[in-house]
Order: C-alpha cells, then structure tokens, then sequence
C-alpha cells in the first residue's frame, strides 16, 4: 500500500439501518471522505456503497455505538498469550461468549489513575457481515476501526462532531459518545466529565464550539471548555494503526492484503540475500530460544501442578486457574474426587494428543460435565477419546453447542454404552 496515496474513509451504519437495506432491496447509502494521509479532506460526501472508488485504500470506521469500549488492567502476558486471555478480561462486560468477539487493546488512557488500558469489543458475526459487504463491492479494505479510538495529540482533551454524535477523549476514562440530538443528556454527561479529578481542558474546532454552547449553556464550565482552529485529535488516517481486526484476520475472511506490488519487487532481490545470510543466525538463536523456552514451560508446569493437581493443563495455564477460582466460588464442587475434577482430568487424558490450547471452556450441572472444544477437533482425535472414555466406564458422547457450533464433549459416571 502506497503511504502516500489518498484514504477512503467510510462510515459505516449500524447494522439495523444495513438489515433495513438489504431487506428493502436497496444499497446501503454511506458517509465517506477522501484524505490525504496528512487527514486534509479532500472531498466527501454521501454515497451507495457500490459507487464508491474501488481503486483507493479504504478505512471503514465500524458505529460506535457497536464498539464496546472498556478500562481494563491487562494481565503481565504477551503475545498470543495476551490475545487469548483478552476475551475472558472483558467477559463480565459482554452479553455473549467472549470468544464470539475481536478484542484488542490499545494505550489510549495515559492519564488513568488505575493504570488501565483500551479494550475494544468488536462482535465477530458483524465484523464479518462489514468485511463481507466490502469483498463483495470490490473495495480495497485496510483496516476497520472506530472513530471513538482516536487519540489527542497534547495535554489537553479534545472532543468534535461526527455525524450524529458528540464524541470526547480526555486520556482519564473512556471516550464520551453521546448523540446530538440527547442535548439534556450531553449537558450532564459533559458536567460529568468536567468534574472529573484532574480533568483536562476541552478544545473543539470553531464551529463545533459554537454548536456546543448552543446546545449546553450553563455546562461548558469555567474555562474547561475553549474554541481552537482545530480540534488537538490525530487525524483519520492514523486510525490504519488501531484496527479491531488484525491483517491475518481480514484475510481469514477473504480479503487480500493490501501491497505496494512495485516496491515490493524492488525489495525483492535484497531480500532474498538477506535472508539466506539471516537463517545462518537465526538458527543459532532458534536454539537459544528453545532452551529457554523448554525452562519456563517446564516451571509453569510445576507450578500449576501445585495449584490444580488433579486438573490436566488442557488450556492455558492462566484461565483454567481463573475458570477454577470462579467454579469454587460458585459452590460447585471441583475439589470432590467423584465431581468435576476427577472428570476434568480424565477428559484430559483421553483428550491428550488434541492441539494444545484446543478447549474453550467447561461446565458442571447435574453431575455431568460438558467440555466445549475447538473447531480444530477432527473426528478420528473425538472417536479415539469416546473409546478412552468407555474404556473408563465412562459415559461419554459428542454433541454440537447450540449456539457456537462448536464439538461439545458430555461426560458423567456411569456404565458406558
């Protein structure tokens, strides 16, 4: 992608306005602006989505209001380990399964007094409906984020209009989106905000103020709201750099990777130099790394081993441990020789040559577990471990989840069948 090429930036509807259309039999009708990478607008305006340019870049900005926003501490993890915890981190925030859902973290609330971070919830069956619509219109899709994760470029806090909605960001609690029309209820959440302990100064462009004083009169507060030339908001195209979903994502559902095809022929040639004198060096330090890495695995095992002796390390360490602590404190009675415990770890065993990492989550009602795994299950690993099971006089059998389609393994004392 060529970084100096002009942006489309859409503004997605939500979904009811998208259903609405597509029953209707009609294209969707969307707001969008073309950018220099700078943030300088262009042009814009309001058009269907399928006469919109299909030969420029484009950033889709998801409705706010279908992006969930959340302060939360992250755990000490990194990488994979961090991504897969993400959506157990917000459960108690979300309606649904966590892992129904794209979460990714973003530094957003440098000012937070508890040293929290972004989470940005993003529902998958939606994420998959936008970048669907955008496949099947030819557009060369970048990224998909929201506007609400812009950030403020100094001290001060910031806050504009986009649409039909007020927005806010001051760096101390999450973004403040509330919609024009709801000027009682932007007064006082506004005040609120201001009121905040170490509240930041509130900067909007010209025009955006004067809408402003004539919506709140009585709530700017004194000095805590002031006109600027322009708002101290990064510009839209910044926003390429926090996308809800990752590239690996987008590809998964279809979309090509967006190339500078020329510069990448230029680098081609260096490349494949470098490479044959890397792998020399790489695999001296894959060494190194393996040896450290068999260290630390080693002492996680003896660790949760002493936490949960009678639970098999079926899942990541981490949220096991976290699923048990719920589990006890709950009342259910996973410590019981003959309770979930004893049958969690059979199931482990049985399940021992299933991809590590490859169960979801468990439950225990009525004396019968129910281990929900991955997709990645073939069906000769859930025969071998129904066979395991029996052998065990174990009463074992294979089911669908209704609502994620995922296998589901049932499991209760008894003679098997």
């Amino acid at each position: 992608m060529n970084n100096n090429q002009p942006l489309l930036v859409i503004w997605w509807p939500k979904a009811l306005d998208q259903a609405r259309a597509e029953e209707e039999g009609r294209m969707i009708r969307l707001r969008y602006e073309v950018l220099a990478r700078s943030g300088d607008k262009l042009h814009g305006g309001e058009e269907a989505l399928n006469k919109l340019p299909k030969d420029l870049p484009c950033l889709v900005l998801v409705n706010p209001t279908e992006v969930g926003l959340f302060a939360v501490v992250p755990p000490k993890l990194t990488g994979n380990k961090l991504k897969e915890a993400l959506p157990f981190l917000v459960e108690p925030y979300l309606l649904n399964e966590p892992e129904e859902n794209h979460v990714s973290l973003w530094p957003n609330l440098p000012k937070h007094l508890g040293g929290a971070k972004l989470a940005a919830v993003l529902g998958k069956t939606r994420a998959r409906s936008i970048v669907s619509s955008c496949a099947q219109q030819g557009l060369k899709l970048a990224g998909l984020s929201c506007e609400t994760l812009r950030e403020r470029t100094g001290n001060e806090g910031a806050a504009w209009l986009s649409g039909q909605d007020f927005i806010l960001v001051d760096g101390i609690d999450t973004p403040l989106l509330t919609p024009t029309a709801q000027a009682a209820v932007l007064k006082v959440m506004l005040q609120r905000r201001l009121q905040q302990a170490g509240a930041p100064v509130i900067e909007l462009n010209n025009t955006d103020y004067t809408w402003l004083s004539s919506q709140v009169d009585g709530a700017m507060g004194e000095n805590k709201i002031r006109a600027n030339t322009r708002a101290p908001i990064e510009p839209l195209p910044r926003l390429l750099n926090k996308s809800l979903l990752s590239a690996d994502e987008l590809r998964k559902m279809g979309m090509r990777p967006m190339a500078n095809q020329a510069g990448l022929r230029k680098l081609l040639t260096p490349a494949l130099a470098l490479m044959a004198v890397a792998v020399l060096g790489l695999n001296v330090l894959a060494l190194k790394i393996e040896s450290a890495n068999a260290a630390i695995e080693t002492q996680i095992a003896e660790s949760y081993a002493q936490a949960l002796p009678n639970t098999p390390m079926v899942a990541d360490p981490l949220l096991l441990i976290e699923r048990e602590k719920r589990n006890l404190n709950a009342g259910l009675d996973t410590s019981n020789a003959q309770g979930a415990s004893a049958l969690l770890h059979e199931v482990g065993l049985a399940m021992e040559l299933a991809p590590f990492n490859s169960m979801v989550d468990f439950a225990w009602a009525e004396n019968t577990l129910s281990v929900r795994f991955n997709a990645n299950i073939s069906e000769d690993q859930q025969g071998a471990a129904l066979q395991k099971l029996k052998a065990r006089r174990l009463d074992a059998k294979w089911l669908i989840g209704a609502q994620s389609n995922l296998p589901v393994l049932q499991v209760k004392k008894g003679a098997a069948r």
